[in-house]
């Protein structure tokens, strides 16, 4: 019998081996299913946990949904025009909003920036085998790239047009060389359309190609014709306000970076005070993100360049987000190319993925509740909610955290039992509280509890 085992044992490892030999690719095509499929059950058990939020998984389905059913045009969606909309320009969405369409649920956006994340190694995978001619080597810098904490922060953090950069970068690298320039600039164009900052970006990485070819070319040149034409339009609508008669905020860039206190560019003090905050935090943040350069320095420095822009806005940066992994902004980060061990011991201690994190999501029982209500409200209804069951409710047309029309919403749904209840933010222009707004408005208003579960509660306004 156990002879019997161990020559199956023996038979199937021959066979998976023939398998590899002639097709070696099969090796990354199944860690990368693997990834997306850990990270794909990851973001959608999130949001059945109410951990996702209306920043902004909330405001990009909302946008979509307003989009696809004629609410809002498509040029609100993708460029910062319209409140309620995310406000940067991203033409990417455009495309996004097809998938969204096919199936209009918050969760679409989240399998879709988990298999753009996962699929990034797969470019990643055919540069270091070209350049290494070694399998098993390419292999692991794929895999490194997938267990690196930095990247699981945009995973965690809901859904943003940045998840694509990884991939699109991976892809002009590798696109460069090849004879055609179809997929470089598909891929350049693409990139740049992911979000503003990527015209940073654009630079770095036609100054890295520049440095290492050391001559111009059309591809690099084209690099920095379309970064420029990105960064000119983004100085000509805050400088020059150029697009208010698109409402465009005349600061809108501004405010992304440094909110609505004073910009530390015009204010010694608070440059100073950034500069020195949170000094451990930063340097254990880019000592993570940037893990994967470490050993590779020497060979491939000059890949590090588009890179070094957004270091510097974290060492500057007093924000908390720009210097924790568990946020979308690695993404700025993460696409440098290297190799290095300890990215996998790190990966325990600071991944939102890792098994040891207190936060890994479990549903929520009144997940079923919720859709329950929200399948069960009038279409065009007016709600107020928070931010954590906005999501939820994002296939609305008028749905809000920050009710302000003179007219009261005609519904109300909160959970007491949440954080959000009692969350504000007067900088993002959040005055109030969901719990004084609703304490407000059935002081003032006949407004009837018709559900109450746990600490969920449902308001309708009612007749005088």
């Amino acid at each position: 019998m156990l002879e019997r085992f161990s020559g199956a044992i023996s038979q199937a490892h021959q066979v998976v081996r023939r398998q590899l030999e002639r097709r070696p690719w099969l090796i990354i095509v199944l860690f990368v299913a693997i990834a997306f499929i850990i990270f794909a059950f990851y973001s959608t058990e999130r949001y059945l946990a109410f951990q996702t939020n209306y920043f902004d998984l909330g405001l990009n389905a909302n946008s979509m949904w307003r989009t696809i059913h004629g609410y809002d045009s498509w040029l609100a969606l993708i460029l910062p025009s319209s409140p309620g909309h995310i406000n940067h320009i991203s033409p990417i969405l455009g495309l996004v909003v097809l998938a969204y369409a096919l199936v209009p649920d918050p969760r679409t956006l989240l399998v879709v920036q988990a298999g753009a994340i996962a699929f990034a190694a797969i470019p990643l995978y055919m540069i270091a085998l070209r350049e290494t001619q070694h399998q098993f080597l390419s292999v692991t810098v794929a895999v490194l790239f997938l267990a690196n904490p930095a990247l699981h922060g945009i995973i965690r953090f809901d859904f943003h047009t940045e998840s694509f950069i990884p991939l699109l970068v991976f892809l002009m690298y590798f696109a460069y060389p090849r004879r055609s320039p179809t997929l470089f600039y598909l891929s350049l164009g693409a990139m740049l359309s992911t979000i503003e900052y990527s015209a940073v970006l654009g630079m770095g990485i036609g100054l890295a190609l520049w440095f290492v070819k050391r001559r111009m070319d059309r591809r690099i040149l084209g690099t920095f014709l379309g970064s420029l034409t990105l960064l000119a339009i983004i100085v000509l609508s805050t400088v020059g306000q150029a697009f208010e008669s698109w409402n465009w905020s005349p600061n809108w860039l501004e405010r992304q970076f440094v909110g609505s206190g004073p910009a530390f560019w015009s204010n010694t003090g608070v440059f100073l005070v950034a500069l020195q905050n949170a000094i451990p935090a930063k340097i254990t943040y880019l000592v993570v993100a940037t893990a994967p350069m470490w050993v590779a320095f020497r060979r491939y420095w000059s890949r590090i360049i588009p890179a070094f822009p957004w270091m510097a806005v974290v060492i500057i940066s007093s924000r908390y987000s720009y210097s924790n992994v568990n946020f979308q902004y690695s993404v700025f980060l993460v696409i440098i190319l290297g190799l290095v061990t300890i990215a996998l011991s790190v990966t325990f201690l600071y991944s939102a993925l890792s098994p040891t994190d207190p936060n890994w999501p479990t549903g929520n029982p009144l997940a079923t509740t919720v859709a329950s209500i929200g399948n069960g409200l009038p279409q065009n209804a007016t709600i107020l909610t928070e931010s954590d069951l906005y999501p939820q409710l994002s296939n609305r047309a008028y749905v809000s955290l920050n009710y302000s029309s003179p007219e009261p919403p005609q519904y109300i749904l909160v959970n007491v039992d949440s954080s959000w209840y009692n969350w504000t933010s007067p900088a993002q222009g959040y005055p109030l509280s969901p719990r004084e707004q609703v304490e407000l408005l059935t002081s003032q208003y006949p407004y009837q509890l018709v559900l109450r579960d746990q600490g969920l509660l449902l308001y309708r306004l009612g007749l005088r």
